[in-house]
């Protein structure tokens, strides 16, 4: 079936990603293009670098979507940049971010000393609340997201869907540890939980156990270093770079931590699992969709830091049995996010009588 398909983001590339939801942004187009060759798919973006021109009929700059929105028969945009027939969100909300990473007292100082950060921030997210209540359907990639998008957008719960994203599923190549081997990626290591994860290893020090944690993160930050060292667990930490190879990373832990502030899906969460490796996630995360508690990982809530710690040992203190199931668990709970059901979830919403536009 011929459809004219206009898509609209802020920001397009199908090379050198800036991000997970960029790179999302060319999975589903090309999915569309391949499964659909008939659709016929115009790019409106202002901020973009096209290295496969064959996925596009035309290319416009956002300006003009509102004199041709008319000639398509289905409008997708991302993160809802224009009122579409669907929108998908990648990220949580400005109001929620400033309430899972702040406090009242640091939010009052940052409105005073970053004013103009913080209202072009509000200004973002109020436009976005406009054209996301005008949106036909809204997909996000998991339960925590969409409440957020419930609450702080005022989407009505029947016009969001949850699709989550495809992930790469490396290959199981498992490397013996002397020691239990924990690992985090926490590049950004406030949101990430880095600071959560320092403080979970000094309650966990008291139980005399042995383990090690492996950070994804530069050793060179003053502050972690400090802390390390006030905590006294320098014994229990090492600090690497990026990685390349990232299923090498997940094939040398034992278990993945996921102590994020904030975290809309998870896909380092995800990946792990893909090889066998059980995660440890926070409840607000939406990698607790697919981690079950003591099925194929644990999930806590609370108390971060403690709770984290708690589950740390209660996978430090199961048995060898317990723990090979585990690891069986991790990878069937990601044996459906691969790219052809995401493609084929958003091609069923398009051809779906519902999705008549009325243009």
């Amino acid at each position: 079936m011929d459809k004219k398909i206009a898509f609209v983001t802020n920001i397009y590339r199908d090379n050198n990603f800036a991000s997970g939801g960029v790179k999302l942004n060319f999975i589903l187009l090309c999915g569309l293009k391949k499964q659909s060759p008939n659709f016929q798919i115009d790019l409106f973006c202002d901020n973009s670098s096209v290295a496969h021109p064959e996925i596009f009929n035309k290319i416009y700059p956002i300006k003009d979507f509102d004199n041709l929105k008319s000639n398509y028969d289905f409008v997708l945009s991302d993160k809802a940049c224009v009122p579409s027939d669907i929108t998908y969100i990648h990220d949580h909300s400005y109001p929620y971010r400033v309430k899972m990473m702040s406090n009242p007292v640091r939010f009052f100082f940052y409105k005073i000393f970053c004013s103009s950060h913080h209202k072009r921030r509000k200004n973002e997210f109020l436009e976005t609340k406009e054209n996301i209540c005008k949106c036909k359907k809204v997909i996000v990639s998991s339960t925590v997201l969409k409440r957020d998008i419930l609450d702080n957008y005022g989407v009505e719960e029947d016009r969001t869907e949850i699709i989550p994203p495809p992930v790469e599923h490396y290959n199981i190549k498992k490397y013996p540890n002397r020691l239990f081997t924990f690992g985090i990626s926490a590049l950004g290591f406030a949101r990430k939980g880095g600071y959560v994860a320092l403080r979970a290893i000094r309650e966990l020090k008291k139980k005399k156990i042995k383990f090690k944690v492996v950070f994804i993160y530069p050793s060179n930050n003053f502050a972690v270093k400090f802390l390390v060292k006030l905590y006294g667990i320098g014994e229990f930490c090492e600090f690497i770079g990026q990685q390349d190879d990232m299923g090498k990373f997940y094939n040398s832990i034992d278990c993945l931590l996921m102590p994020s502030l904030v975290e809309p899906f998870g896909m380092v969460a995800a990946e792990a699992l893909s090889v066998g490796c059980p995660v440890i996630t926070a409840n607000h995360c939406g990698a607790a969709d697919y981690v079950k508690d003591g099925v194929n990982g644990f999930v806590y809530g609370g108390n971060f830091y403690q709770a984290l710690s708690a589950e740390m040992f209660k996978i430090l203190d199961i048995s060898y049995k317990e723990y090979s199931a585990m690891r069986e668990a991790a990878v069937s709970s990601v044996s459906k996010l691969y790219e052809e059901d995401f493609v084929n979830k958003f091609v069923n919403l398009m051809l779906s009588p519902s999705a008549n536009t009325g243009r």
